[in-house]
């Protein structure tokens, strides 16, 4: 069921062929070569690495919860070197569960864990005022989720807020939205259409918020409950940012509102999911209040968490999962 979640197997095409038009292994599918220039290569790539010592779909899982677990002690180096919470153990053990979509999304195959390992590695070296490492980090972020290129933003905000922007860094920041023109020219060569990813992906820009009172935030459920959640995300998320910026936070401040503020312009089923990226921020480091000063009085509702993020990944596994038929046509090809 973890191999055929989605888009799980899509990327481990992409570690098999990397756009290569003709490619056999796309008949598996019945999808176009050209559409899984939506998945970038950054996941891929690892994906390929661990396929080296292991099947690609199996790689695909492994990859993933080695990077999920680099991800959280990262967290923890983090939020201790530069003491963003009062119990960096408590809140690195909450950023293993939560919010439920990142336990899910940590354990099957998907590109959300590298994303959050090198955005969490580029505001470390932001915040040591290392540009080089961090613009290096913002080129993976790029490479991995199409979202990553708003880490130029991030790069030049921080320097410019900091007092340290030169035209050098600026220059050097350039890298990041570099990449990704690398990365469509290469498309142009290979699947014959520059804009090949947002031919995919076009289809969930809307006005910012229009939909949100309406019935039909999400497709598939027209609950008032759906509206309803949608606008609690946003404030929940919203308010921590705010709470980032009231504890100067500037380099946490400045990623987490440029990557929320493009997702006023979103309109998907799933907007918890791109939510992500600044769940750790938001939730956890802005919200650091919440968490009990004393530890045991933390293990509580921390295991009420653990108990009810694995009944609702239970749930949702099912949901979302490439058929079995097809997944057998593609463990023959992969």
């Amino acid at each position: 069921m973890i191999e055929r979640y989605y888009d799980g197997p899509l990327y481990a095409v992409v570690s098999k062929t990397f756009y290569t038009p003709n490619a056999n292994i796309y008949g598996a599918l019945g999808l176009p070569a050209a559409y899984y220039a939506a998945h970038l290569p950054g996941y891929p790539s690892v994906i390929w690495l661990f396929s080296l010592v292991t099947a690609p779909l199996a790689a695909m899982v492994v990859a993933n919860l080695v990077i999920s677990a680099a991800a959280v002690v990262t967290f923890y180096v983090f939020t201790t070197r530069f003491k963003l919470v009062h119990d960096p153990f408590s809140s690195s053990l909450l950023f293993l569960f939560f919010p439920p979509r990142w336990f899910l999304y940590r354990s099957v195959g998907a590109s959300e864990p590298l994303f959050m390992l090198v955005s969490l590695l580029m505001l470390y070296a932001l915040k040591k005022d290392a540009p080089g490492k961090a613009t290096l980090f913002g080129v993976a972020a790029s490479l991995t989720r199409i979202w990553g290129v708003l880490s130029f933003f991030v790069l030049v905000g921080s320097w410019l807020w900091n007092k340290k922007l030169t035209p050098k860094r600026v220059v050097l920041a350039l890298a990041v939205p570099a990449s990704l023109l690398l990365l469509f020219t290469f498309y142009a060569y290979s699947l014959g259409n520059f804009f090949a990813y947002f031919a995919v992906n076009t289809g969930y820009l809307q006005i910012p918020l229009l939909l949100i009172p309406a019935s039909s935030v999400l497709p598939e459920s027209s609950s008032a409950f759906a509206g309803e959640w949608y606008v609690v995300l946003f404030f929940l998320y919203g308010l921590g940012i705010v709470k980032l910026y009231e504890k100067r936070f500037r380099e946490l401040f400045l990623y987490a509102l440029v990557m929320f503020l493009p997702l006023l312009f979103v309109f998907h089923e799933d907007i918890s999911r791109y939510l992500l990226p600044i769940a750790p921020f938001a939730l956890i480091i802005g919200f650091d209040e919440i968490i009990p000063k004393k530890r045991v009085h933390f293990l509580i509702p921390l295991a009420l968490l653990c108990v009810a993020s694995y009944l609702y990944c239970v749930a949702v596994l099912p949901t979302n999962v490439l058929p079995l038929d097809a997944l057998q046509r593609l463990s023959q090809v992969l």
